[in-house]
Order: structure tokens, then C-alpha cells, then sequence
């Protein structure tokens, strides 16, 4: 089971990509997807988020909603240079800018357009098995810290070597993406573990009025490394299982 673990930790070398249709291509579906933007600015400890709302290939440019907290839109508007990460599929893609944001309104919301990247970063990472946990199963996660004044609780919905993803009922959470949780537990059938974590991306779910929170863990001691390795052992065979009654 040591292997489920080492195999994880290894890496593909990232791919750049220049080619405006590959790029148009990705920027779409990161849209379509509504996945979560995680902004750095250079000499800036603190992480923003944003989403993009328009991928205008005509005009060469890309808009992004506004940025939580809202303090990163002066950065934006004063042309400071940035980075951006965000992850499709298992994918880590990346980019930068260094340019004047042009403040607009995009369907009566405010929005900021950027030119298009002309290289992106897209880095197909062989993370460790990443498992869903069962449907019958209700793991609740809880996650606490000193930058928050109250515990948030929530149920697992899938874990890896490196991290989890977590559903959380409460949509207006306080929780910050970049922000390092001292104090995260996570009910598994063999016990409960505790370790830190950081919380890399926040995804809304309008429908239901919740967030799903995907997490990295730091920290990990060997006696919680080993009873998630059994675990997520437990679920890949599980799911193997379910595939194999298929056929």
C-alpha cells in the first residue's frame, strides 16, 4: 500500500502551452466549469479568488468576476502583476498578467477584462488515487483555527495521499482560500485523524446553497498518513468492485 502513497508524489513535468485555440480551449471550460481562481500578486502574501465570466476569442481578451476579499481590485486596476492557478480534472493550469484591468459590467455584474495569456502552464500531476467516499457514508470533517471564531463542520467527499474535498451547508462561510486551518479532523471508520490544512479553492453550489472546499494537508504524521493510505486503499478495491459488477 506504501506504493498508492510514493506513486502520488511523483510529477510530470508541466506542459506550455501557446497555441490560442489549446488556450481559448482551456479558459472555456474553466469558465463553463465555474472552477475557482486562486490570484497571487507579486510581493503580496495574500491569496484573492475570482472566476472567469467571459472569454471574448475575437477581441483577444478574458474577463474575471470580481475578487474576494474585494481589496485585490485596486491591485488589478493599478496594473500590478499577477498570478493565477486554478485545476481541472486533476490538472494544475496557470498563468500570469501584467497589465491595466479595464473595469467594465458584463449582464449588469461588474467584471474586469485582461488580454488573453498568450503561455499558459498546464501541469497533468499523478497525484495520489484520489477516492470518493460511499454514498452510504456520512465522515464528518471538522475545521477550526485561530482565523476563525467558530468550528465549521462538513462531510468528506473524497481523499487522496495530499488532501480532500469537503461539503459544507454553509454557503456565506468565512473560510479563505490560501488561509492555513491549524486544527482539521476528519472522522474515518478506523478513528479520527488530526493534522492542518490549507484550503487551496472554494466551488459554490447555487442549487444547494453550499460550497464544496478542496483542502491540502500539512503536517502529516505517519500514523495519520497510514490510516488514510488504508482507507483510501479500501475505497479504490470498493470501487473496483462496483465497476467489475458492471460487466
Amino acid at each position: 500500500m506504501s506504493d498508492l502513497f510514493s506513486e502520488g508524489k511523483a510529477s510530470q513535468p508541466p506542459q506550455h502551452l501557446t497555441s490560442p485555440i489549446e488556450i481559448n480551449s482551456h479558459l472555456r471550460a474553466i469558465m463553463q466549469a465555474r472552477d475557482p481562481l486562486e490570484i497571487r500578486f507579486a510581493d503580496r502574501q495574500q491569496v484573492f479568488q475570482s472566476y472567469i465570466v467571459a472569454v471574448d476569442r475575437d477581441n483577444n481578451r478574458i474577463a474575471f468576476d470580481e475578487l474576494i476579499p474585494n481589496d485585490g481590485e485596486r491591485h488589478l486596476l493599478s496594473g500590478e502583476t499577477f498570478s493565477v492557478v486554478t485545476h481541472r480534472d486533476g490538472v494544475r493550469i496557470a498563468w500570469s498578467h501584467s497589465q491595466l484591468a479595464l473595469a467594465d459590467t458584463l449582464d449588469g455584474a461588474p467584471c474586469y477584462w485582461l488580454s488573453l495569456p498568450q503561455d499558459i502552464s498546464y501541469h497533468q500531476r499523478r497525484n495520489a488515487f484520489r477516492a470518493d467516499t460511499l454514498p452510504e457514508q456520512d465522515l464528518e470533517v471538522s475545521i477550526s483555527g485561530s482565523k476563525l471564531s467558530e468550528q465549521i463542520s462538513g462531510r468528506l467527499l473524497d481523499i487522496s495521499a495530499t488532501g480532500c474535498k469537503v461539503h459544507i451547508k454553509q454557503a456565506n462561510s468565512p473560510l479563505q482560500p490560501g488561509q492555513l486551518y491549524e486544527s482539521f479532523s476528519i472522522c474515518l471508520p478506523s478513528g479520527t485523524i488530526c493534522l492542518s490544512a490549507e484550503l487551496r479553492h472554494l466551488k459554490t453550489e447555487e442549487a444547494t446553497q453550499s460550497i464544496q472546499a478542496g483542502f491540502q494537508f500539512h503536517q502529516l504524521s505517519g500514523a495519520a498518513q497510514r490510516t488514510i493510505e488504508r482507507f483510501v486503499y479500501q475505497l479504490q478495491r470498493e470501487a473496483r468492485r462496483s465497476d467489475d459488477a458492471l460487466f
